[in-house]
């Protein structure tokens, strides 16, 4: 039987079968890249502009809270919680230590791993580590505002009637630096600022000038260790018609000074320099707040359709966020990259792409709330307890 000859394939048909499949995986592969690219996209997008309207409770502790003056700060990878009762250390673990006693208008203040308390025109300072009450500090004169840095150095502003003081002590309560100015000539100390190493302080003074009030702020510097006079570096007072209400050290050695229409943004990194200032808003400051990076504040809303305008600028002067809203708040706060506003049991968020995140009514009225640093967790103190949350 003759033998059968194989059919030989003309090599261009070869080539363009390889072709062929090897288009349909590239497009096989193409199509499988766009899927995956337009789900990534659909999950940025929902996630982006996302509102939540519901939470999931993570833990929940028996820690009441009685009165609005509760605050929450962040501490040691929890929280302390000041009210007029007392303070308390907890994380989501449980408490870790709680101090009780009565305070009618409590001033605290935060840094690193130490805590401070007092009651406004008091003169007992109580100071806290991670272990608890570490020094019970008491002063000369009535406390009007109280700072502390992460080193356990605490710097309080009091009076006793006819002059300012700025006291600063160690944390076993030894005087460091008692700095005294009178009314009459120097004005009304009304807020101080602490660095967070001690070093440095920032003071707003408001005094009166042929009838009008007006402001400056003094710079100091510690770190000489003269004390007197040499720790004055700077001062500046164009502040006309300005009440200064807040300062604050932000990263990098800013240092932002807040009036009723007026902010000032120095460098103080060495002699104190402005960096950048604006005299005069046009609108009236209804609350500011702070985080290391942002000045964020509340205006009317004069030109807009809304009661009020959420702002935020950064430690340039620069603007990065605005946001008309009508929202009845009683708090605001910075979470992460986004605003917190709270008032009773109803809660609002916004990105700082100006999306509404959350928009909710709470089971009981909030009396704090403060982001937990991670995702969407917060923590909240309500009337019943204190919880951690989850958005979802």
């Amino acid at each position: 039987m003759p033998k059968q000859r194989k059919k030989n394939v003309p090599s261009g048909n070869k080539q363009f079968s390889q072709n062929r499949r090897k288009k349909q995986r590239n497009l096989i592969l193409i199509i499988a890249a766009a899927v995956i690219v337009l789900a990534a996209v659909g999950l940025f997008l929902f996630f982006r502009f996302r509102t939540f309207s519901s939470y999931k409770v993570l833990t929940r502790l028996e820690l009441s809270n009685t009165d609005e003056q509760t605050k929450l700060f962040e501490y040691n990878g929890g929280f302390v919680r000041s009210s007029s009762e007392g303070v308390t250390y907890f994380d989501s673990k449980g408490i870790h230590w709680a101090e009780s006693f009565e305070m009618t208008q409590p001033l605290t203040a935060v840094s690193g791993a130490y805590f401070a308390a007092a009651d406004m025109k008091g003169k007992d300072i109580f100071l806290y580590d991670v272990s608890g009450l570490a020094n019970r500090i008491t002063l000369s004169h009535n406390i009007t505002d109280l700072e502390v840095s992460d080193q356990g150095i605490v710097a309080a502003a009091t009076n006793d009637g006819d002059s300012n003081y700025i006291e600063v002590v160690d944390k076993e309560g030894n005087e460091l630096v008692t700095a005294k100015s009178v009314f009459a000539s120097s004005g009304y100390l009304t807020d101080i600022a602490l660095s967070s190493d001690g070093s440095k302080l920032v003071a707003a003074y408001v005094y009166v000038s042929e009838g009008t009030l007006e402001s400056k702020v003094v710079f100091y510097d510690f770190s000489s260790g003269n004390g007197g006079e040499d720790m004055v570096v700077g001062g500046f007072n164009q502040y006309e018609s300005t009440i200064l209400t807040s300062i604050r050290f932000m990263e990098n050695g800013k240092v932002c000074v807040v009036g009723d229409n007026a902010i000032s943004i120095y460098d103080f990194n060495g002699i104190p320099e402005l960096v950048y200032e604006n005299l005069d808003l046009g609108q009236e400051i209804q609350s500011i707040f702070f985080n290391k990076k942002y000045l964020g504040m509340v205006v009317e809303d004069e030109e807009g359709e809304e009661n009020y305008c959420l702002k935020v600028m950064d430690m340039k002067g620069k603007e990065v966020f605005s946001k008309g809203f009508d929202f009845a708040y009683n708090k605001v706060l910075f979470a992460g990259r986004n605003i917190l506003l709270y008032s009773g049991s109803d809660c609002e968020m916004y990105s700082f792409s100006g999306v509404k995140k959350m928009e909710m009514d709470m089971e009981d009225a909030v009396f704090a709330m403060s982001y937990c640093g991670k995702g969407t967790e917060f923590v909240l103190a309500s009337s019943s307890d204190t919880e951690f949350i989850r958005l979802k």
